[in-house]
């Protein structure tokens, strides 16, 4: 199989030739310094393309790829022409939101929310950013199209905000604010939610109208998951974010009726999965197994039939390990999600600078030596 057919037969839930595997996509990519350890140990005269500045994981290189067996290409929205980020007088770096951030170690971090203190009125009267800027579109439907008729990948479009409304909303807000309002002023949480939402409806058709009808899925991002359980409970989510992510997710799918839509979210959120369904989730990653209630095996006995599970591979202790700690991590993997198709082999989020390079590359090499169908036969 191509990597295009192998990638739509598991989308289909049928056996491909071996399991897909992904890298550079929403929750599959190097962090900044662990790209350039990479890119420095293949002996790169240049480094690839900087896609993100100012983020955790900048970069996107696809020789690196191409030398792991990755099925797939990305398409990465653009910057809007009528907004750059600037640094105000207190060395905040402000986004077009308004969030501000500081570099703190290697990690940008939040320290600036402009609707802290905010009221119902100001919510209309706040310069909230424009959706349909064509630079954030521009070049997009050529790069697909390109990689559409000229390769044999799958195409994916990664997530067109970082975090979506749930990270947004506390963005805006500050984490702990918005928190509280969920509990103390609901009024204005369903109201900065309504407007978070309607942008991004706004943000996410506008990108698909560029980019669908060459890719697989659209990806968006939210962690709703701790280490050790979710951040809401089931009802606290059905209350305030089960219909804003209908309403986002059904307008992806008018738009753009066969592409599909794909979830990324960290740690412990088995709780939430029942609600991820319900609200359009069809493909679901990251898949934190060390995360509570989050073993992969349960998860495929009790969603196998109605999501495609993509990542899975353990960052934190696996990948951290030895050789033979990452192969049976990968197997483990493989055995638990793919012995029926329905699964993409991908780590469980952005490789960071503690995973040896040499688990980096075995990860990929052994998934492509391990998830050949029939599972486990032979090998």
């Amino acid at each position: 199989m191509t990597s295009r057919e192998r990638v739509q037969a598991v989308l289909r839930r049928e056996i491909p030739d071996r399991v897909p595997m992904d890298l550079w996509g929403t929750d599959s990519r190097m962090s900044t310094e662990y790209y350039k350890k990479a890119a420095a140990y293949l002996k790169y005269e240049e480094l690839g393309e900087r896609i993100r500045p100012g983020s955790t994981s900048e970069y996107e290189d696809y020789r690196i790829a191409d030398l792991i067996g990755s099925d797939f290409r990305h398409i990465n929205i653009g910057k809007p022409d009528g907004f750059k980020s600037y640094t105000d007088e207190n060395g905040n770096i402000i986004d077009e939101w308004g969030v501000g951030r500081k570099w703190i170690g290697i990690h940008p971090s939040l320290t600036r929310h402009p609707l802290a203190e905010a009221t119902l009125d100001d919510l209309e009267h706040y310069p909230w950013p424009v959706m349909r800027d064509p630079g954030r579109v521009r070049g997009l439907a050529d790069r697909a199209k390109g990689w559409y008729e000229n390769t044999d990948f799958a195409i994916t479009a990664t997530s067109a905000t970082s975090g979506t409304i749930f990270e947004l909303c506390q963005y805006l807000r500050g984490i702990e604010q918005f928190l509280i309002d969920l509990y103390e002023d609901p009024d204005f949480a369903h109201a900065l939610i309504a407007k978070v939402t309607g942008l991004l409806i706004e943000l996410n058709t506008f990108y698909l109208e560029a980019v669908g009808p060459y890719i697989e899925w659209i990806e968006f991002s939210s962690d709703f998951g701790a280490q050790n359980a979710h951040f809401l409970s089931p009802a606290l989510f059905e209350e305030f974010f089960m219909e804003p992510h209908k309403s986002l997710f059904s307008a992806c799918k008018n738009t753009m009726p066969d592409v599909k839509i794909f979830l990324h979210s960290c740690g412990s959120v088995r709780l939430l999965m029942p609600q991820f369904i319900e609200m359009g989730v069809e493909i679901q990653s990251a898949l934190q197994p060390l995360a509570a209630g989050m073993d992969s095996a349960e998860l495929k006995q009790a969603f196998g039939d109605r999501l495609i599970f993509h990542g899975g591979v353990d960052i934190q202790q696996a990948l951290t390990g030895s050789l033979t700690d990452t192969e049976a991590d990968v197997k483990k993997r493989i055995d638990s999600f793919a012995r029926d198709g329905g699964y993409i082999l991908s780590p469980s989020n952005h490789f960071q600078v503690d995973v040896p390079l040499e688990n980096f590359f075995r990860m990929y090499e052994f998934g492509r030596e391990y998830g050949v169908y029939p599972i486990g036969e032979s090998k």
